[in-house]
């Protein structure tokens, strides 16, 4: 396959996930602001704070208009076309790149792109949006979800697909891991301190942002509690968004495009992620240091993806 080609799917895919993980991160950051609202004094604001980190961005000050600090970051992650880490910025990105190869994807893949490229680009939506973003962010995840399913529906699952398997699974493991790094570290310090419901609160809003609240309910009942939270999303084998999970299909896509040769430094390093992933302990990695845990995860991640982009030339 040419690297031109792999290069656009892998950023299609990986650009549209990324849309879909904003969007859900805001959707839930903005419904927890209206139930902590005025319940728990400043520790709302932590929250946002929090969002700015696990995006790898930063909370603009407070605007001369008098809004607060958290529309001025909502607006920059939604709407704000010079930013490459917003909403806007990654559809826009996604559909370049697809444009790009419209002989390699198929017509109705290109549609449901489009489709969601204009339709949250439209003045009166974005209008709409700023009054009330829930079913702006629901648009955003429903378009993504319809992409999804008619690549895996509708195209061939050969080289091109493992590419767009990898753009995608790469960007949620790394999106997975630090929701847990950033969440754990801070509503670890507050349950202590807060009331069991809110507490409570808060967790099944992590686990909302990783659309993990139902399956996790189903497999625990009762009060949503802050380790098995982790465990779930860290260890768990079949539930499709778990970090354990995301990098076994990294590793699939790898192994699939590579053949049957033997494995190059990215499937070395993943290899040993998920020997840690499969074999690890709750109980021991919650005794140690979990950022230094979670960190060291992402960095490993990151290192195999580099060492995928040099290899096939992915930008």
């Amino acid at each position: 396959m040419l690297s031109r080609v792999a290069d656009a799917l892998f950023w299609m895919s990986r650009y549209l996930e990324r849309s879909e993980h904003i969007a859900r991160l805001l959707d839930v950051y903005f419904h927890l602001e209206l139930d902590l609202h005025g319940v728990m004094g400043g520790a709302h604001e932590l929250q946002w704070t929090s969002l700015a980190t696990i995006l790898q961005q930063r909370v603009p000050a407070t605007r001369t208009d008098g809004r607060p600090a958290h529309a001025a970051l909502t607006d920059l992650l939604t709407f704000d076309a010079e930013n490459p880490g917003s909403i806007l910025s990654s559809v826009t990105r996604a559909r370049a790149n697809a444009r790009s190869i419209r002989g390699r994807i198929n017509a109705t893949v290109w549609k449901e792109l489009n489709k969601l490229y204009w339709q949250i680009s439209d003045p009166a939506t974005i209008a709409q949006a700023r009054e009330s973003p829930h079913e702006f962010f629901q648009a955003v995840e429903r378009g993504s979800h319809l992409v999804q399913g008619v690549c895996d529906a509708t195209l061939t699952h050969d080289e091109g697909w493992q590419f767009i398997q990898l753009g995608k699974y790469i960007e949620r493991a790394d999106k997975t891991l630090r929701i847990l790094d950033v969440q754990y570290h801070l509503l670890h310090g507050l349950t202590d301190h807060t009331d069991p419901s809110l507490s409570n609160l808060q967790w099944a809003g992590v686990l909302r942002s990783c659309q993990a609240f139902e399956a996790y309910q189903k497999l625990y009942v009762g009060r949503v509690e802050p380790e098995r939270v982790v465990e779930f999303l860290l260890l768990h084998a079949h539930f499709p968004r778990s970090v354990r999970f995301a990098l076994e299909a990294v590793s699939s896509a790898l192994q699939t495009i590579e053949g049957t040769g033997p494995g190059g430094k990215a499937d070395r390093i993943l290899g040993r992620v998920l020997g840690d992933l499969r074999y690890g302990e709750i109980g021991e990695i919650l005794a140690g240091d979990l950022h230094v845990f979670l960190t060291g995860l992402l960095d490993r991640c990151s290192r195999a993806s580099l060492v995928v982009q040099d290899q096939y030339s992915l930008r």
